[in-house]
């Protein structure tokens, strides 16, 4: 018998009982164990094994006892948010037991658990969006057996140019929007005109033709006072006439404060090319953050939620200097800065920031930006397990570490062991590789005293970790 002849397996009736990093776990009454993907914990699912551990969700039995209604129309077929039938207390009690088991705390009374922190918005947090134009428009499968079952009926086409998000394993096709529930009002406004214009050609990413391929919107007010800086990007076939006819409806509407054209040739999918023409107002993003003030350009990166990054900036200063922090004399370490933001925000405290960065554009920034805000301090362009052996004593007794999901470089690991400093700061947004990390940091003699976890992204797994290290013998917090 072939593959294809093969007999679809059977569906089970799973519990899901908690998060995982990036699905959902379900255990059957016969005691088999899946990972499914946007199934909210507590709630009875039929699903469909497929391989790997896998299941795809074919409907739902019965409830969470908590469950609520999705707040986005798309929900279930798009590939962004994977927990809007959880209340978000319920999604942070679950995330907060995730990063428990992530970084291998279950059991191990020395290190203190602080209670999980996150801005109260779910939804409306967003300050980044970004939307594909595509040729082809993603159909659930019920959609898709109406429309073979009745050829001729009215059902909207799949073939043309849409706006939207990718669903999950498609890149190809996109799950067409007028608005998603996670960006602010007025961006939905500026997807819903966009969404109306019906702009095409858009980017085959198959045939690499075509004319239109994103739109990004970037939100760098508050609630009450937004403030829009939205990217148009397309191939270089487009005229500015075009382009100067398209910015003229999004200046129409309220708080878009620049729109930007930018042209991307290239063949992969990513927003990303050089620009074209500013199309109205200003090029850049003015973030007010408490006590900074930060200027990034359309490109820079900054935590897609404002309000969740002040918290966690708050979390990883309580965790380098306690409750009731005092001036330092000496420098802070920002390694793996990017733009610099935890070191200037930190830079209160200290005498000046030293920071590593790889990325040459970043470390402009934070110069700048470090210049704006009257702190002082050198940034260093170069990879951190380079940078770090040749920078010599900088008399930093703190140090703080935002390293990508992947972790520590092992040679910086490895050096960071070693150094003589009082306080390591860890903060991670891939919990697994804080949990790999752990032991080399432990062998040069740090002990990790505390854990905090950080909810940035409401509806997703995604949760953010700060571990304080210190120097000394393991023992049980206070």
């Amino acid at each position: 018998m072939s593959r294809r002849d093969r007999a679809p397996r059977p569906p089970l009736t799973l519990t899901m009982d908690r998060l995982e990093e990036k699905q959902t776990r379900g255990r059957s009454e016969g005691g088999r164990e899946l990972l499914v993907r946007g199934a909210p914990v507590g709630a009875r699912l039929l699903v469909r094994p497929s391989k790997g551990g896998l299941g795809v969700r074919l409907g739902v039995v019965e409830p969470a006892p908590d469950a609520v209604t999705p707040a986005c129309p798309a929900f279930g077929r798009c590939g962004g948010c994977q927990l809007q039938e959880m209340p978000l207390a319920a999604q942070r009690a679950a995330k907060d037991a995730l990063l428990t088991r992530l970084v291998e705390l279950e059991g191990d009374d020395t290190v203190l658990r602080h209670a999980i922190v996150g801005a109260p918005e779910a939804y409306g947090y967003r300050n980044k969006l970004e939307l594909s134009f595509s040729v082809q428009a993603f159909e659930g499968d019920e959609e898709r057996a109406a429309r073979l079952a009745d050829p001729e009926g009215a059902h909207a086409p799949v073939r043309g140019s849409f706006l939207g998000f990718h669903p999950p394993g498609w890149f190809a096709k996109v799950v067409p929007v007028d608005g998603c529930p996670l960006g602010t009002p007025a961006m939905q406004a500026v997807i819903q005109r966009v969404s109306a214009l019906q702009l095409g050609p858009a980017w085959d990413t198959k045939a690499h033709v075509g004319v239109w391929r994103n739109l990004v919107l970037r939100d760098c007010g508050d609630p009450v006072a937004p403030r829009l800086l939205v990217g148009l990007v397309t191939t270089s076939a487009a005229t500015r006439a075009e382009l100067d006819a398209v910015a003229a409806e999004i200046v129409a509407l309220p708080h878009v404060e620049g729109v930007v054209w930018i042209i991307n040739d290239g063949v992969a999918d990513v927003v990303a090319g050089p620009v074209a023409a500013v199309l109205h107002g200003s090029p850049t993003l003015r973030f007010a953050l408490e006590r900074l003030t930060l200027t990034l350009p359309h490109d820079g990166f900054f935590q897609v939620n404002t309000a969740g990054a002040a918290l966690l900036f708050g979390v990883i200063e309580r965790a380098l200097l306690g409750e009731t922090p005092t001036v330092q004399p000496g420098p802070v370490l920002d390694l793996y800065c990017g733009a610099g933001v935890i070191g200037l925000w930190l830079a209160h405290w200290f005498a000046s920031v030293v920071g590593v960065e790889l990325h040459p554009g970043s470390v402009a920034q934070a110069r700048e930006n470090a210049a704006q805000n009257g702190v002082s301090g050198r940034w260093e362009v170069g990879p951190v397990e380079e940078v770090l052996p040749a920078l010599g004593p900088t008399g930093a007794r703190h140090v703080v570490v935002d390293p990508p999901r992947v972790g520590l470089h092992p040679k910086a690991a490895r050096f960071l062991a070693q150094l003589d400093a009082d306080v390591l700061v860890y903060v991670a947004c891939g919990p697994k590789s804080l949990a790999r990390d752990r032991p080399i940091l432990e062998a040069g003699g740090w002990r990790m005293e505390s854990l905090a976890a950080v909810d940035l992204f409401p509806q997703t797994h995604h949760v953010e970790a700060v571990a304080r290290f210190v120097r000394g013998k393991a023992q049980a917090p206070g």
